[in-house]
């Protein structure tokens, strides 16, 4: 009798276990490593990228930086206007330096060699193509007098503009010398600032 009592009970205390075993399965929300769905399908990577990319930004963020480019385009060409006219009052802050102004007016009123050295290249180009030998060699040494009459010139020509900028500007620390050189070497129509002043005029 015992016997038959201890099973009786073992089979009672097994019927909730199991009707809670089912309960379990049939709700998902019993299981913690289940999470409730969400309502909706998930979306393709495809349509999300799709949505990402039709985001669209603030509308003053893009105001402000379509406004700024306009003001960049704007202050370049009143800087290349200025720069073609001459009008130091509107040229970039770098041109308009007081060292620099007086640099372009020492170039632009003396005759250098530069203009004449470009000629020279394209006489040493033609005249390589031409099969002469006297032609080639005159035109090498042409060639080379250039070469060293510009390299006298920029010599000499930054030398004065470096003395006439350290008289009027003591305490000035532009360098004047590399730009004079470079100024020079073009003719007086290429040059950038537009000369103010006209060649043979009393220097500055």
């Amino acid at each position: 009798m015992a016997l038959l009592k201890r099973r009786g009970s073992a089979e009672a205390d097994a019927e909730p276990l199991a009707e809670q075993v089912e309960l379990d399965v049939q709700d998902p929300s019993a299981d913690p490593r289940r999470t409730a769905a969400k309502g909706r399908p998930t979306p393709k990577r495809s349509d999300a990228r799709a949505a990402r990319g039709r985001t669209v930004a603030p509308a003053g963020k893009g105001a402000s930086r379509q406004d700024a480019k306009s003001a960049r385009r704007r202050q370049s060409q009143e800087y290349r206007a200025a720069m073609m006219s001459g009008d130091v009052s509107r040229l970039p802050p770098r041109e308009r330096a007081p060292e620099r102004v007086l640099a372009r007016d020492l170039v632009d009123t003396r005759l250098t060699v530069g203009p004449f050295f470009l000629v020279a290249a394209v006489v040493y180009f033609v005249g390589g193509l031409i099969p002469n030998g006297v032609v080639r060699l005159a035109a090498t040494l042409l060639m080379l007098l250039g070469i060293i009459a510009v390299v006298v010139d920029s010599i000499v020509l930054s030398w004065q503009v470096s003395r006439k900028v350290a008289e009027r500007y003591p305490d000035s620390r532009v360098r004047v010398r590399a730009y004079a050189a470079q100024r020079a070497l073009l003719p007086r129509r290429w040059r950038l600032p537009r000369p103010r002043v006209s060649r043979g005029d009393a220097r500055p």
